[in-house]
């Protein structure tokens, strides 16, 4: 099964980037945040990892790996990632098969965190939160822009669906970038490189 990329992560460290921002940047917010509210997930998180930040040299990577499997990785909704990122394939491949791309995608974002968790300049950092935007009772978009004095500002959007009681994220775009549609590209492309060497149980069955 192919192994998604390493490197030309830029979404995944912008992503990063918002999660490492300090609670303080949420004083403007007039009214508490509803537990239902999907936008209540982020801010949550968020402080959880600021008070985490706040001791991660004193982490060991066994500690910091269990924080971002714990606190961060649950609220990512990595069975419908996969499933948009193969898009029709998805029906020609195997349980295994699924399963299989499932932990590589899910492995990406958290070697990705692991590597970047507590090494954002916070105090050079501030952004603008909105209001969760609804597309029907089950999805949703929180939205922030991020800004920094060494780069222009960035638009962070979460796609959210309600998965029972809660809310998880299933794409996150920077100024427009989509982190799915990038991995789905990626997927495409390794299957026209995979084609020409040998072909996969799943696609020999097409």
């Amino acid at each position: 099964m192919m192994r998604l990329p390493a490197k030309n992560t830029q979404i995944l460290i912008t992503f990063i980037s918002l999660l490492l921002i300090p609670v303080w940047s949420f004083a403007y917010t007039a009214q508490p945040l509803n537990a239902n509210d999907p936008a209540f997930v982020i801010q949550t998180t968020l402080k959880k990892i600021t008070t985490f930040s706040s001791n991660s040299d004193k982490a060991s990577p066994v500690q910091l790996r269990s924080f971002i499997e714990q606190e961060i990785i649950p609220h990512f909704d990595f069975n419908n990632m996969a499933h948009w990122i193969t898009g029709r394939y998805a029906s020609t491949m195997t349980e295994e098969d699924k399963i299989d791309f499932k932990r590589s995608l899910r492995e990406t974002f958290l070697s990705s965190l692991a590597r970047h968790l507590g090494s954002f300049d916070a105090d050079n950092t501030r952004f603008r939160f909105y209001p969760a935007r609804y597309r029907g009772p089950a999805e949703a978009f929180v939205s922030t822009t991020v800004y920094r004095p060494d780069t222009p500002p960035v638009r962070l959007d979460f796609r959210m669906r309600r998965d029972n009681n809660d809310w998880k994220i299933i794409d996150v775009k920077a100024n427009g970038s989509s982190a799915v549609l990038y991995y789905r590209r990626h997927f495409m492309s390794q299957l026209r490189q995979y084609r020409k060497q040998y072909q996969p149980p799943y696609l020999s069955r097409q």
